[in-house]
């Protein structure tokens, strides 16, 4: 039962921040930056962390807060509208901030953390 709390809490936080965000609305050239931040802020503290938790502790962060910090029903909604109204450009680059870019700070993230570890 105390993961199942774990769980809930943490994706009330995750869900309730990404909601706060969200607020915020922030499109440039046409694309939806807010996803994207939220992709990449969650990227980066994930990878930040990883591996620094288990039991409960993991499931309140990866699977409770990250992973409703984190939502992709928002990008395959904003990928989809884009697309659908075919500005395949803005989609295409919409899909690279989100996917590599979000990558790429995940694992930076991960190094920078194992450097400030030794």
């Amino acid at each position: 039962m105390s993961s199942y709390i774990a769980l809930v809490i943490g994706a009330v936080i995750g869900a309730s921040l990404r909601y706060l965000i969200s607020l915020f609305n922030i499109i440039l050239i046409g694309i939806p930056f807010t996803t994207i931040i939220v992709n990449v802020i969650g990227s980066g503290l994930a990878g930040f962390f990883l591996n620094k938790f288990n039991g409960n502790f993991y499931i309140f962060f990866y699977i409770g807060l990250f992973g409703s910090f984190t939502t992709l029903s928002a990008f395959n909604l904003e990928l989809f509208n884009l697309m659908n109204n075919q500005e395949f450009t803005k989609a295409f680059i919409f899909f690279i901030l989100n996917i590599v870019v979000s990558f790429l700070i995940f694992y930076s993230f991960y190094i920078l953390n194992l450097k400030l570890e030794n």
